[in-house]
């Protein structure tokens, strides 16, 4: 197995540290960083130097503010469009809805109550065949379609 090169565990652990300043390492990550600290020099003076600096940062007072800060909502506006959109394709739906029962009410025919049997078929088609010759006049032609 290859051995991963200094620099590219060194960049992880300085990276590491700055996360460990703010809180965001679990404690096997911190154990880690702590034995690479204790090997590296160089990564020793990177993690002294940040914790000074973030502690010099955190203890500086906070300077007044020339103009006070305005952020934009974008956002809400986008978001009431998004909402009437779909407000109204859910009054569409109920509206195709209420349609389609009031239709059925009205239309009396709906459907078969039960669909012909092939025996029944078989004399409907017989009783066609019969009205077409009694039409031609009995001479057992076929009707031009």
């Amino acid at each position: 197995m290859k051995a991963v090169p200094a620099s590219i565990v060194c960049e992880r652990v300085r990276a590491q540290s700055s996360l460990r300043l703010d809180g965001e390492l679990s404690q096997l990550e911190s154990r880690m960083l702590a034995a690479h600290l204790a090997r590296c020099s160089e990564c020793r003076a990177f993690d002294a130097a940040a914790v000074a600096m973030t502690s010099e940062l955190r203890a500086a007072p906070l300077e007044p503010l020339s103009r006070p800060i305005v952020v934009r909502r974008i956002g809400r506006a986008w978001m009431a469009r998004a909402q009437l959109g779909v407000a109204a394709a859910v009054a569409l739906v109920a509206l195709g809805t209420v349609a389609q029962v009031a239709d059925r009410r009205s239309d009396p025919y709906q459907g078969p109550k039960r669909y012909p049997t092939s025996s029944q078929l078989t004399l409907e088609v017989e009783q066609i065949i019969a009205d077409g010759r009694a039409f031609s006049g009995g001479h057992g032609e076929s009707l031009p379609l």
